[in-house]
């Protein structure tokens, strides 16, 4: 199959509107004033820095103490660790849990950057 010059245009169109289209449409839905913000690093990360709202709890033991902190399951919850991929283990667990509006911040460096 041959394409031509305008379907290739458009291929390369539609990757690159898509693209950025995740973590633009994330920063949006971030919204750290209204939300339950939960630091999932280590505790030794989190006292060298953190969101001021935030409520430290490692995403190793995010199962067992998320209760005493999030009651609701239908409470807007942020977590955020230093890359993105801790958050997203913690985001999953959650999820599993029945969780329904939880949102993987990322990395803390990002987040600290949208902090009002």
């Amino acid at each position: 199959m041959k394409l031509n010059r305008k379907a290739i245009w458009l291929i390369f169109m539609t990757i690159f509107t898509f693209a950025g289209c995740d973590e633009k449409n994330a920063q949006s839905e971030i919204d750290l004033n209204n939300s339950v913000v939960i630091d999932v690093r280590t505790k030794k990360e989190f006292d060298r820095g953190h969101l001021k709202n935030a409520v430290n709890i490692p995403h190793t033991e995010i199962k067992e103490k998320i209760k005493s902190h999030v009651v609701d399951k239908n409470r807007k919850v942020v977590v955020y660790c230093r890359s993105g991929r801790r958050s997203g283990i913690a985001k999953d667990i959650l999820d599993e849990m029945g969780y329904r509006n939880v949102i993987n911040g990322g990395g803390y460096k990002k987040l600290k950057k949208i902090e009002k």
